[in-house]
């Protein structure tokens, strides 16, 4: 009865007899949000580059998918996508770093056996979590469709596909990262993600990339229900 009182008393309620005890899970709980904060603007700023890239690539395919086949220069939509999703892969890239660089010595991941469960998101974790979902979101959105329309593209099919998939890497690893910093934001990544109906297609990316083993070997199986179950029965 006493934990749950406790976990539902607002900070700085408790009294002095425990302050011993709960100081450090305050001062914890005010560094995680000072992280999440610093990494929702990251991402948040990668969103705000990235997202005309990712509009100007929808474009360019739909209009190239709409192009009589016999008329469709597919070289010259190669060479146009091709340093926009240079582009687009650097600044995922950038705010991987950037995400990485706030625990270069990884004391942080270290100790982020905390596990949320029980656990109210901050809102400074919802911040977050809302611009992981979106940029994972577009980025997956704008990717899928893209190969969709130029699958059956004999020349501009497999180049741009494969460059398109150089922007996925970057995006799961940066789930990654914060996942080892922050584990419960993923989860709510996870949630948003399902509500919007992406959770699947998410899901079957971080397969294909071997990276929901990584995650569940992390703590991070909620992040999707049954992320990397089909594997382990194999």
């Amino acid at each position: 009865m006493s934990s749950d009182v406790e976990t539902q008393m607002p900070e700085g309620a408790l009294g002095q007899g425990t302050d011993e005890h709960e100081q450090p899970v305050d001062e914890q709980l005010e560094a995680d949000k000072k992280l999440a904060t610093e990494m929702a603007k990251a991402v948040e700023q990668a969103l705000e580059r990235i997202a005309p890239l990712l509009r100007l690539i929808t474009e360019e395919v739909d209009k190239a998918n709409k192009t009589d086949p016999d008329e469709l220069d597919e070289e010259a939509l190669v060479n146009k996508l091709r340093p926009v999703v240079e582009e687009a892969s650097g600044i995922l890239n950038e705010t991987l770093g950037k995400i990485k660089g706030m625990d270069p010595e990884g004391k942080i991941a270290n100790n982020a056996q905390r596990k949320y469960d029980d656990h109210n998101a901050t809102s400074e974790e919802q911040r977050l979590a809302k611009a992981l979902a979106t940029l994972t979101g577009d980025v997956t959105t704008t990717v899928q469709n893209a190969k969709e329309k130029i699958k059956n593209m004999p020349h501009a099919g497999p180049q741009l596909g494969a460059m398109l998939g150089l922007l996925q890497d970057p995006l799961f690893q940066i789930l990654s990262a914060v996942g080892l910093l922050l584990n419960g934001v993923l989860t709510l990544v996870g949630n948003l993600l399902n509500v919007l109906g992406l959770g699947g297609v998410v899901r079957g990316l971080l397969s294909a990339l071997g990276l929901d083993k990584v995650l569940r070997s992390l703590g991070f199986g909620k992040l999707f229900p049954g992320l990397g179950k089909s594997q382990e029965k194999k």
